[in-house]
C-alpha cells in the first residue's frame, strides 16, 4: 500500500509486516476484530452476510470449531476460515465444516441467535425461512495461497458448483503514526470476471431448481393445516400469487399493500406503507398480538398469522374494511417480498 502525500505529490511505502509481526492472532485477535465489525469487514471483500456467530461447534462429532459462521441475503449458510500465512488444509478444513453444516435445519441456525437477533435477521434475508441453508459457501481468509489451493478452489467451483471465495488479508503500517491497516483482496474468484460473467448472463454460481411444479406441491409440506387451508382458498380465487416463494399479493387502490408467505407453521405477513392506529387494528383481531411490529424505520409493519381467525380476520380486512383506508406513505408501488425481483 501506498501512502499519498498532496504537497510533494508523491507516494511513500508504508511497512507490510506480517499478522505474526504485529502479534496478530488467528483466534483472539482477526475474528475478534471481524465479529466486533462484521458489516465494514464485509463490505471491503464485496460480500452482503448477516453474522451468525464465532466459535461455532458443527457437528458433535468433532472438536474443531468454525471460526465464523454468516448467512447471505439468499439464505446460503457461509464458513468463514481465518488463517496466518499460508496453510494447505486451509480449504480441506473449510470444506469438511460446510458439510456438516448442509446438514442443519434453519431452526437449528436460528438458535444461534437471541430473539433480539431473529428479528433484524429476518429484515436482512430475501428468502422465506425454510429455504435457509438450501445451499453453502465457502470463504477463505488467509495472508497467502499455494497455487495447488486456488487451483482446487477452480475446479470445484466451475466443475461442481462449490462456491468459494478466498480473501488475502495483508496488514500496511504507518511508522510516522503507528497507525495500522487491513488490506482485503479477493483473488478467487477475481471480482472483474464475476462482475463480467454476471453481465453476460453466465452462472458463476449452482442456482437451485424450482421447489415446487404447483401449489399442491407447494403447500404438502405445511405442517399447519390453517395455513394451506387458507392460501388453497386463496388460490382457488385467482388471487394474484407468486408459487416460487409461496406468497399472495394484496393490493389497496392498484398498489400492493400486504405480501403473505406461507411458512410451515404460520405464514408471514408484511404490510408496506402504514395507516392511522394499524398497529392497534391488528393486535386487537389477531391471535398473537405481540408479533405485530414496525419495521424498515416504521415505515411498514410485519406480523404472522397462525389460526383460521387469524386468516378470516386478514382477509376481511384486506378485502373489505381496509380498501377504504387512508395511507399515510407516499411510496412508489413495490413491496418488500423478501425475494430478488419480480416474477
Amino acid at each position: 500500500m501506498l501512502k499519498i502525500d498532496r504537497k510533494t505529490e508523491r507516494f511513500s511505502l508504508l511497512d507490510t509486516p506480517t499478522l505474526a509481526d504485529v502479534s496478530i492472532t488467528e483466534r483472539y485477535d482477526l475474528q475478534e476484530f471481524i465479529c466486533n465489525s462484521p458489516d465494514a469487514f464485509f463490505s471491503e471483500i464485496g460480500l452482503k452476510l448477516f453474522l451468525l456467530g464465532k466459535e461455532i461447534e458443527p457437528s458433535p462429532n468433532v472438536q474443531d470449531r468454525i471460526d465464523i459462521l454468516a448467512i447471505d441475503k439468499e439464505g446460503r449458510c457461509v464458513v468463514i476460515e481465518l488463517k496466518r500465512g499460508n496453510n494447505k488444509l486451509h480449504m480441506l478444513q473449510a470444506i469438511s465444516y460446510t458439510g456438516m453444516i448442509s446438514q442443519w435445519t434453519p431452526d437449528d441456525l436460528l438458535r444461534l441467535l437471541d430473539e433480539n437477533e431473529q428479528e433484524p435477521l429476518v429484515e436482512f434475508l430475501e428468502v422465506d425461512r425454510d429455504d435457509i441453508n438450501r445451499e453453502q459457501r465457502i470463504v477463505l481468509v488467509a495472508e497467502a495461497y499455494d497455487y495447488a489451493l486456488l487451483i482446487g478452489a477452480e475446479w470445484l467451483s466451475e466443475k461442481f458448483g462449490v462456491d468459494i471465495t478466498c480473501c488475502r488479508i495483508a496488514v500496511a503500517k504507518d511508522g510516522s503514526t503507528n497507525s495500522e491497516y487491513l488490506v482485503c483482496s479477493n483473488v478467487y474468484p477475481a471480482p472483474e470476471l464475476v462482475k463480467e460473467s454476471v453481465a453476460r448472463g453466465r452462472k458463476h454460481t449452482v442456482t437451485s431448481e424450482v421447489q415446487w411444479p404447483d401449489w399442491k406441491t407447494a403447500l404438502a409440506g405445511v405442517a399447519n393445516s390453517a395455513v394451506s387451508l387458507y392460501f388453497e382458498q386463496e388460490v382457488s380465487a385467482n388471487r394474484e400469487s407468486y408459487l416460487r416463494k409461496r406468497i399472495l399479493r394484496y393490493r389497496v387502490g392498484g398498489k400492493r399493500r400486504w405480501f403473505l408467505a406461507a411458512r410451515n407453521k404460520n405464514a408471514y405477513l408484511w404490510q408496506q406503507g402504514r395507516f392511522e392506529g394499524d398497529v392497534e387494528f391488528w393486535q386487537k383481531g389477531l391471535s398473537r398480538p405481540g408479533d405485530v411490529k414496525p419495521v424498515k424505520s416504521g415505515q411498514c409493519l410485519r406480523l404472522f398469522l397462525y389460526t383460521t381467525d387469524d386468516f378470516q380476520f386478514f382477509h376481511n380486512a384486506a378485502s373489505g374494511q381496509l380498501q377504504a383506508t387512508e395511507w399515510l406513505d407516499t411510496t412508489d408501488d413495490g413491496i418488500d417480498e423478501g425475494v430478488n425481483g419480480d416474477d
